[in-house]
């Protein structure tokens, strides 16, 4: 269950960034959970994550002691996990004065794209790897306008591979850097997120 300590009310309404993946296992939970824990442990806000996809990675996360189930909620490290929280679990968070609200949608898919397009920060997690680029190239081949706001990102893979898939559709490709534990951000990790959340 979420802890006691409870920060200012925000009044102002949260940023919402949505992180989706082209595909399983590209980072895009590792993605959402790292950002999180730079929010509020370097920027000191108020931060909550929901789980809009039906994975249940959070389930890991965190689970009820009392009866084995996972729980509605929880707080991890001054970061808010709303597991499997979709709609409902969003429309508390901006009512429940969060700064910073991350989704984690989990593979891209139709169900989610209105959602994900209303988000004001929208990134695709890919990986350039040969074996899990069919997912991220069908993407972005269906995809004639994304509009501002939104950024292609790829923990793995090749530099060629990035240099052809940024030639042939004319979108940057930012490296995500290494990380070996999400609650943990360093010197390096806290200059590559300021410029990703100024």
């Amino acid at each position: 269950m979420l802890g006691k300590k409870s920060p200012a009310v925000n009044t102002r309404s949260p940023r919402i960034t949505g992180i989706c993946g082209a595909g399983r296992s590209v980072g895009t939970t590792h993605l959402a959970v790292w950002s999180a824990n730079y929010l509020a442990s370097c920027c000191q806000k108020k931060t909550a994550v929901v789980e809009w996809s039906s994975h249940s990675d959070f389930v890991h996360l965190c689970l009820d002691d009392k009866n084995g189930q996972t729980a509605r909620a929880f707080r991890l490290l001054e970061v808010d996990y709303y597991p499997q929280g979709e709609k409902e679990a969003l429309a508390s968070c901006i009512r429940s004065g969060y700064e910073e609200i991350l989704i984690d949608f989990g593979p891209v898919r139709q169900e989610i794209r209105a959602e994900w397009f209303r988000c004001q920060i929208r990134i695709l997690t890919a990986s350039l790897s040969e074996w899990k680029l069919e997912a991220f190239l069908e993407f972005l081949a269906e995809e004639e306008e994304l509009g501002k706001g939104w950024s292609c990102m790829a923990a793995f893979g090749s530099k060629a591979i990035r240099y052809e898939i940024e030639k042939q559709f004319r979108i940057p490709i930012e490296k995500i850097p290494f990380s070996e534990d999400v609650f943990q951000v360093d010197k390096t990790a806290m200059a590559w997120f300021g410029k990703r959340f100024p």
